[in-house]
């Protein structure tokens, strides 16, 4: 895990550049393509500083992915907070649901990414845990408010639930990746119903 003199090194505007370049990069030329000559280019530094903050290739793109989750998780937050029942939960899933799948899938491109390397070096696997953790939270967290407050019923536990909506999300953006002509609506479409038998308003 990042120590505290790590976090404080990484919240400079230099290592921000960077952790956008790489970003930047990972949309267009996919993970692969990512050099660390690409990035620095990018960043406006130099290719020593990449390494300075980050060590490599595949700790910068734990930070990008952990920095990408923080904004997605605030968002998503943000608008499952305006949920009142469980046909505005499920749509506000299927609104996140859709921005990433058609707009975002270089996000789940970092992820897969991240959990390869997750196989053989430990640091990583408990980062991608953090941020996989942080996703479930997200959704986990207002359906607990609403099933407290006695408007919805949900057939399991709401960690699960969360679970099996991201499930949903992710098995969806990897079949865009395998074939990006691909139109997923009608799949969401489903999904969506699929996920509306997970809640029971009450």
């Amino acid at each position: 895990m990042a120590t505290e003199e790590t976090k404080r090194q990484l919240a400079t505007d230099k290592a921000l550049r960077i952790v956008d370049a790489m970003r930047s990069s990972v949309a267009r030329r996919g993970v692969a393509g990512s050099t660390f000559d690409h990035v620095a280019r990018e960043a406006g530094v130099s290719r020593g500083l990449l390494h300075y903050y980050f060590g490599s290739k595949e700790r910068l793109l734990v930070e990008v992915a952990k920095r990408d989750s923080e904004v997605r998780f605030a968002a998503m937050a943000a608008q499952l907070e305006r949920a009142q029942n469980a046909d505005e939960l499920v749509g506000q899933w299927v609104r996140s649901l859709q921005a990433t799948v058609k707009h975002e899938p270089e996000f789940v491109t970092m992820l897969l990414e991240l959990y390869t390397l997750a196989q053989r070096n430990p640091e990583i696997a408990d980062e991608l845990a953090g941020v996989m953790q942080g996703m479930t939270d997200a959704i986990a967290h207002r359906s607990r408010q609403l099933q407290e407050e006695g408007v919805i019923e949900l057939v399991a536990d709401p960690e699960t639930v969360a679970d099996v909506m991201l499930g949903f999300g992710y098995g969806m953006a990897l079949r865009l990746l395998a074939d990006p002509s691909r139109d997923m609506d009608s799949a969401i479409e489903v999904a969506a119903t699929a996920a509306r038998g997970l809640y029971r308003d009450l």
